[in-house]
């Protein structure tokens, strides 16, 4: 599943997805508030300038003018960053589109610490928000591969679906000829006794990280990646806890309402299972600059992981 080639990377891989998604159904358009360049959106303007409307720097706007347009027979793909997707135009997500049947796909581009700006431009609460939207669909993808499939995914279902947006050069960790995305479906990337790591999103690009450090260590452990936190096929996540001591979430998002809060459910319906330590932003505010720089800061860089790991060991 895993691609066997390391650092394969993309290139703007929504440029690709965008035009294949317009290629594929007419009704798909895709909207944007004046963020064209910065979502990766070069093609379908030029190439297919009736699937494309951009409704200028109005985010609101944004989503209430996608909702409209679904009510017509219209896919609409409305992509902005996640920070504004999610606190400035949530109210538009939940009513507009939120509320009825019709298909309204959100993508929120450089979610979680992916952005190099501060709080304004960080989304951390993003997950938490849309997985409280009753019916709503969430998925986090890892990689340009599972980003594509997911998309492609989602233009066939009904309601509200809210994607994490992946974008400029984009690693390709799955091999686009073995993996195959299903909603609430998660995936088996490492098998093994120890503690368990349950991954979502960019951050599964870091568990992978740490698995290594920890394979090198000798510490046997599993890895399992949810790309779809709502709806999720619980049973799986149970099955991969049991028998386990210790489970590590980690995630791109704050600890509060994301993955970690996924698990934590999913583990206290159940009942007597393992130890949880959610692993992600800590419930406090993010710093500034690169992301290698705040994933030292926030202890998410691969050698804290993997020493946390070790330490239940």
């Amino acid at each position: 599943m895993l691609n066997a080639i390391k650092g394969l990377e993309v290139v703007a891989p929504f440029d690709k997805i965008s035009m294949d998604l317009c290629d594929a159904d007419p009704n798909v358009i895709i909207l944007t508030a004046d963020l064209q360049p910065y979502v990766d959106i070069f093609r379908v303007p030029k190439e297919k300038p009736k699937q494309f409307l951009d409704v200028g720097m109005a985010e609101q706007n944004l989503l209430s003018v996608g909702a409209g347009i679904s009510k017509v027979g219209f896919i609409p793909i409305a992509t902005t960053f996640a920070c504004y997707a999610s606190r400035r135009a949530f109210d538009q997500m939940v009513i507009c589109m939120g509320t009825g049947s019709r298909t309204c796909i959100v993508i929120g581009f450089t979610p979680g610490i992916t952005s190099p700006a501060r709080i304004h431009h960080q989304s951390t609460e993003d997950l938490a928000m849309t997985r409280a939207v009753p019916h709503a669909t969430v998925i986090d993808p890892v990689d340009a591969t599972e980003f594509g499939q997911a998309l492609h995914a989602a233009v066939k279902l009904k309601g509200l679906v809210y994607v994490r947006g992946l974008r400029g050069t984009v690693p390709n960790l799955l091999d686009s000829k073995k993996y195959s995305f299903e909603i609430g479906k998660t995936y088996l990337l490492k098998e093994g006794g120890g503690p368990g790591i349950i991954s979502t999103g960019s951050a599964t690009q870091w568990a992978l990280e740490a698995s290594s450090l920890l394979t090198e260590s000798g510490v046997d452990h599993a890895l399992l990646h949810v790309p779809t936190l709502k709806p999720a096929r619980q049973n799986e996540i149970l099955e991969f806890c049991a028998g386990r001591k210790h489970v590590f979430s980690i995630e791109n998002h704050n600890i509060v309402g994301g993955l970690g809060g996924l698990v934590a459910e999913v583990l206290s319906d159940q009942g007597n299972g393992p130890k949880l330590t959610r692993l992600g932003v800590p419930d406090t505010w993010a710093p500034g600059g690169s992301l290698k720089y705040i994933r030292v800061q926030l202890g998410l860089d691969a050698e804290t992981l993997a020493k946390k790991i070790k330490g239940v060991v």
